[in-house]
C-alpha cells in the first residue's frame, strides 16, 4: 500500500471548500437525472417516444458520471482531512468506471443531437425516424464506447494521483490525456455541427411556419447553454494539457480544480436538460392560454362585411 503524506499538516480551507462544492453540486446532478427520468416514466406511459428514451439514456449517462465523481469526492475529503492519501482496492475500479462513464455521458449527448437532427431536418426520412435506425445508432454508441475505453484499461491509463487522492487519468500521463482530450473535442465538434446545421435548416424555413421556427429556436437557446456547460470543463483541462506538454510545472492539486469544473459542468447539463424539456415544462408551467374571443369576433365581422357587400345589389 502507497501511502502519501501532505507536505504540511494544515489542512486548506480551499480544500474543503472544493470538495463539498463538488459533493453539493453532484448530488444535484444525481437527483435531476432521478427525477427526470421518473418524471418520463410517469408521463409517457405507457406507450414511450424514441427521442424521450434518447434523453433519458442521456440523463442516465450524466446521473451515473455524477455518482462515481461523488464517491470520489468523498474519498478525496475524508484523505485531505486525515492528511492522508493512498490508492484503495477499489481506486482503479473507480477510476476506470469515471472514464466509461465519460464515454457513455459524451456519446449519448451526440446520440441525442444526432436524434433532434433526424426528427428536425429529416423528419421526412423513414429509415431515420424507425426504431431500426434506433436500435442500430444505440447499438454502434456501445461498441465504440468499448473500444475507447479498451485503450485505457490495456495501456494502464488509469492511475492514483498524489495531489488529488483520486485514481484519474493523469494530466502528467500526455499520451492517454491528449487521447481523452481528441475524444472529448471531437464530441464536442460532432455536438457544434449538428446544432449548427438545425439552426440554419430553422432559420430558412418559410413564412407559413414561422411559430414552429420561434419553437425550434427557442430551443436552440437552451442547447447553446448546454454547450456551454459542456465546454467549460475542456477548457481548463486544454489548458494544463499544454501547459505540461510544453515542460511547464503544473499544480500538484490541478486535477482537484478540473474535477470541479467537471462537477459544475455535468450539473449544468442536466439542469439544462431538465428545464428545456417540453413535456416536464408543460407539466410545471401549465400551457399557455391564448385568448382567441377578440380574433373570432375580428373574423365574424369581416365575414359579416363581405357577406353584405356580395349580397348587395349593384347601383347604377
Amino acid at each position: 500500500m502507497n501511502i502519501t503524506k501532505n507536505i504540511t499538516d494544515s489542512y486548506p480551507l480551499w480544500y474543503f471548500i472544493n470538495d463539498s462544492i463538488m459533493i453539493i453540486g453532484n448530488l444535484v446532478g444525481i437527483l435531476c437525472a432521478c427525477i427526470f427520468i421518473l418524471a418520463i416514466i410517469r408521463l409517457d406511459h405507457p406507450s414511450y417516444s424514441i427521442s424521450n428514451l434518447i434523453v433519458c439514456n442521456a440523463c442516465l449517462a450524466i446521473g451515473l458520471t455524477s455518482t462515481i465523481m461523488l464517491i470520489n469526492a468523498c474519498y478525496a475529503l475524508k484523505s485531505d482531512f486525515e492528511g492522508i492519501g493512498y490508492p484503495d482496492s477499489f481506486c482503479i475500479l473507480r477510476g476506470t468506471l469515471l472514464n466509461l462513464f465519460y464515454l457513455y455521458m459524451y456519446t449519448s449527448l451526440c446520440l441525442k443531437a444526432f436524434n433532434r437532427l433526424r426528427c428536425i431536418v429529416y423528419h421526412t426520412n423513414r429509415f431515420l425516424t424507425s426504431n431500426r435506425c434506433f436500435l442500430v445508432v444505440l447499438l454502434f454508441q456501445w461498441l465504440l464506447i468499448i473500444l475507447l475505453i479498451s485503450v485505457i484499461i490495456f495501456t494502464d491509463g488509469v492511475n492514483y494521483d498524489s495531489g488529488s487522492h483520486l485514481c484519474l487519468v493523469p494530466i502528467t500521463q500526455t499520451y492517454h490525456s491528449l487521447y481523452m482530450m481528441i475524444i472529448y473535442y471531437i464530441s464536442m465538434l460532432f455536438l457544434s455541427s449538428v446544432y449548427i446545421h438545425i439552426l440554419c435548416y430553422v432559420l430558412h424555413l418559410p413564412l407559413i411556419e414561422r411559430c414552429r421556427r420561434k419553437r425550434q429556436i427557442a430551443l436552440l437557446r437552451r442547447i447553446l447553454v448546454l454547450l456551454t456547460m459542456l465546454i467549460i470543463p475542456g477548457l481548463l483541462s486544454s489548458f494544463l494539457l499544454f501547459r505540461s506538454m510544453f515542460s511547464y510545472s503544473i499544480p500538484t492539486y490541478s486535477l482537484k480544480i478540473t474535477t470541479l469544473f467537471d462537477t459544475i459542468g455535468h450539473t449544468g447539463a442536466i439542469i439544462t436538460i431538465f428545464i428545456s424539456h417540453t413535456k416536464i415544462r408543460r407539466e410545471c408551467y401549465g400551457r399557455k392560454k391564448i385568448e382567441t374571443t377578440n380574433v373570432l369576433k375580428k373574423f365574424q365581422l369581416e365575414n359579416c362585411e363581405l357577406v353584405s357587400l356580395k349580397d348587395q345589389p349593384n347601383k347604377k
